[in-house]
């Protein structure tokens, strides 16, 4: 099984998206991919992560596949995000099939590196999932009565439950008013 390094891969895949005429012909997107084209796309979750070899990334044949899919589909006129969303949707013989790399494309012997294990941040994950390493902490407490008390023109205090004296409340901001309205002036 043959992996490719990242300018190996990124010379394959020119090569294979001008073979399999995948290359888009709007000014939007760029037709031949480089090694930068290739870094983002992975950053977008739009490529796989690519495996290791030391310090070498190394990439194999569903790379080289899924690159060529999403040059053809930006030919079609669709954003990255577009294309991201369409390609999750299909299976890998749907991928192979969009990019329709003719075989003289395909570098011989082109396997696939062993998956990364993906961080929980990847391809926009990280405000999805709670790392592993971190307490998901006690639940977030329930608003069961959410009230405004206005304390001036640029402030509003929000209390959840039965409001306390709103002229003591008033009387308690002011020095906090006061810093706000006035930022320069030092309180005593």
């Amino acid at each position: 099984m043959e992996l490719l390094t990242l300018p190996e891969f990124a010379a394959a895949a020119a090569e294979a998206v001008r073979a399999s005429g995948a290359a888009p012909d709007n000014r939007q997107a760029k037709a031949v991919p480089a090694e930068r084209m290739v870094r983002y796309y992975t950053s977008r979750g739009l490529l796989p992560r690519p495996g290791n070899r030391g310090r070498a990334l190394t990439f194999g044949r569903t790379h080289l596949v899924r690159l060529v899919a999403i040059k053809r589909l930006q030919g079609q006129g669709l954003s990255l995000d577009e294309i991201a969303e369409q390609l999750a949707g299909m299976s890998a013989a749907q991928v192979e099939a969009l990019a329709a790399i003719p075989d003289g494309a395909m570098p011989a012997g082109l396997g696939d590196p062993e998956p990364a294990p993906e961080p929980a941040r990847a391809a926009g994950a990280f405000w999805r999932a709670v790392p592993e390493t971190v307490s998901a902490g006690p639940p977030a407490p329930t608003v069961t009565r959410l009230q405004a008390v206005r304390l001036s023109d640029s402030v509003t205090l929000l209390v959840d439950g039965p409001l306390p004296d709103i002229d003591a409340l008033r009387r308690a901001a002011a020095p906090l008013l006061d810093l706000l309205a006035n930022p320069g002036k030092e309180s005593r």
